[in-house]
């Protein structure tokens, strides 16, 4: 596979040389040639069988000259073709693997202040550009398919990980000769280890970097990472590229809604307060906001900064996405004028604002969340009330609902019954938000923890559901259609919502790094979930008596590591021997399925193809574990 492949390109009789004579395609056009030229001998062989030949270095390097010769290439990418041909034989194995069990190795982005010789990144994270980076953009799609991340300066010891068992397949994006030296000791095809090659840029002697100015897609297509290839690589969106490269300008124009720049040319043409965009910097990485800011900001820029600078702090911005593409959706559908067209600036930029209301709201509610359910990091930094003090934190969340609001009443070029029906809409999610939040922690004070495995799932739904049918409502209505005329999107969301929601609940047993959560959080935490229900209703009332003095112990006041790993322990052997995972695995595919009924539905081809897009990347197929077989949902027959 590749280590042979490149340990092959990049020895012999003069491996200093041959190192420097690997390069990646330049040209975009021949890459695309290339890859499709090995996938296309890859399925030759599924039908054919695979030649012996091929698996030594020196009968892949044959077979990838060939392919070089025809497409138009130089000597010098036989090398990456090997690494191409490689990727592509694992693609399927790859893209469909077991949650948690498959890992992403990715560089820092060529765009990132100091790249390639960043100062200070953590050595397990890769370091990107900004909230638009499309390092960033392949990061989150990852992890919502169920891979975990890291840097590729882990790459040697990661292979560890694969030998011992811990992870099933990998992929790293990495320069030639770094791959060499993390795989060079795997024979070619013996692994599922496959790898993208890049070219970082480099520093000239002049000490000025080739990186394109001001252009993070431009920076990673330089260095050879085809972002929309790599998510199809990855499996998202069915496995298949062209569905994520359709939709990458849009996910990238929600991303940049949420700079410090877009946040204070919002404010100033809606008439709010400046100071709501300068929160982006506001704080540096690391920086305690209590500490940092409270220097510089005047008290009554207070609560504009923070609340801003909680809004771009993180996140993957689904949200504003599904907004500008259920608008451009149905506006196409509806034969109208495309939303992104200059001749109409004022509509689109309403639906831009709109879009930065749904998340406005969003961030609210995880301010609040946070408190409530005590968490303390968040986006891998303290929570905002662990930073600014609950009281600080609670006025940041309410200041936010009232810009969302705010945000919706100045909305350009709107009719009032437009903006009545979108109020309305967000109105109702928060309300139903409100709801689900308020029966969670309802049950987490009373001292009887039964829970049915349905109460369970409307929680849920009440409590995840309502801001994605809000997100999809809102583009429908500013289209100038009804969400109620063109399909059952309440309907739709509440199941995407839902299965979101247990997939959640499912990797924080796995861990949750994105917000440093340890193991079985919700545990700990005594929130309500799919799996605790799944548990009582399944387990002998012994050992339901057990799970909850499990539970107490170690989520009580100063339990020491030692305890809480025992207790989890013990809990998942309980959630083991009752089948509580593989149950609510089913129940996230009986979730999806019902999702795509509802679909179905859908009266408009292209909404239809936006709401198939966001089933992927939030119930990703992939992300379901092996065996996780459709079945009705417990103590209601189906959902």
């Amino acid at each position: 596979m590749v280590p042979e492949s490149l340990a092959a390109v990049t020895s012999g009789e003069a491996p200093a040389i041959a190192a420097r004579r690997e390069v990646c395609p330049d040209q975009r056009r021949l890459r695309d040639r290339l890859r499709a030229m090995a996938a296309d001998l890859v399925a030759s062989w599924r039908a054919d069988g695979q030649p012996r030949s091929v698996r030594s270095a020196a009968g892949l390097r044959t077979v990838a000259e060939d392919l070089v010769r025809r497409a138009g290439g130089l000597p010098t990418h036989v090398g990456w073709t090997m690494v191409t041909i490689v990727s592509e034989f694992w693609r399927d194995r790859l893209a469909t693997g077991a949650n948690g069990r498959r890992l992403l190795l990715l560089p820092d982005c060529p765009h990132a202040p100091g790249t390639p010789e960043h100062v200070g990144a953590p050595d397990e994270v890769p370091h990107v550009c900004g909230t638009a980076c499309g390092i960033t953009t392949i990061w989150s799609a990852a992890r919502d398919s169920g891979w975990v991340v890291g840097s590729t300066r882990q790459a040697v010891s990661s292979i560890g990980g694969l030998l011992t068992g811990q992870y099933d397949g990998i992929l790293g994006v990495a320069k030639l000769d770094h791959l060499e030296k993390a795989f060079a000791m795997l024979p070619a095809f013996a692994l599922p280890v496959a790898a993208v090659p890049c070219e970082p840029p480099t520093t000239e002697s002049d000490g000025v970097s080739r990186t394109p100015a001001n252009d993070c897609h431009a920076a990673l297509e330089a260095a050879a990472i085809d972002v929309d290839w790599l998510l199809g690589l990855l499996g998202v969106a069915g496995g298949s590229g062209a569905p994520v490269g359709d939709y990458l300008p849009l996910l990238r124009e929600a991303a940049e809604l949420f700079t410090g720049e877009g946040l204070a040319s919002l404010a100033s043409r809606l008439g709010m307060d400046p100071s709501f965009g300068l929160g982006m910097h506001a704080d540096g990485p690391g920086e305690p906001m209590r500490h940092g800011m409270a220097q510089r900001i005047p008290p009554l820029a207070a609560a504009a900064t923070t609340a801003g600078g909680f809004v771009v702090r993180g996140g993957k911005f689904l949200r504003p996405f599904i907004t500008l593409a259920a608008f451009d959706a149905v506006q196409t559908d509806r034969g109208d004028r495309r939303g992104t067209s200059a001749d109409d600036p004022v509509r689109r930029d309403a639906v831009r604002a709109a879009a930065v209301a749904i998340e406005v709201f969003h961030k609210a509610s995880l301010v609040h969340d946070d408190i409530e359910d005590g968490d303390r990091v968040r986006y891998g930094r303290p929570t905002l009330h662990e930073e600014c003090g609950v009281a600080s934190a609670i006025n940041t969340g309410d200041y936010l609902l009232g810009v969302g609001y705010r945000i919706i009443a100045g909305l350009p070029g709107i009719d009032a019954s437009t903006r009545a029906d979108m109020v309305s809409i967000l109105a109702n999610a928060h309300v139903r938000l409100a709801k689900g939040q308020g029966a969670e922690l309802w049950w987490r004070d009373a001292s009887d923890k039964r829970l049915s495995p349905a109460e369970s799932l409307d929680m849920y739904g009440l409590k995840t559901s309502p801001a994605f049918e809000a997100a999809v409502a809102l583009g429908i209505r500013l289209a100038g259609a009804s969400p109620a005329e063109v399909g059952d999107v309440e309907r739709y969301a509440h199941h995407v919502g839902t299965a979101f929601q247990i997939l959640n609940d499912l990797k924080d047993w796995s861990g949750d790094l994105e917000n440093d959560r340890r193991a079985a959080g919700d545990l700990l935490g005594g929130r309500p979930t799919i799996m605790w229900a799944l548990a009582h209703d399944r387990l002998a009332p012994v050992d339901v008596e057990r799970l909850r003095r499990l539970a107490a112990e170690a989520g009580s006041i100063g339990a020491d590591e030692a305890t809480i790993a025992g207790c989890i322990g013990a809990v998942r052997e309980l959630y083991d021997r009752a089948g509580v995972f593989t149950r609510a695995a089913a129940i996230v595919a009986e979730e999806r399925r019902q999702a795509t009924l509802a679909v179905m539905g859908c009266k408009l081809p292209r909404l239809r193809d936006v709401l198939e897009f966001l089933l992927d990347l939030a119930v990703p197929d992939a992300s379901l574990p092996a065996g996780a077989d459709v079945v009705n949902h417990p103590d209601e027959g189906g959902g």
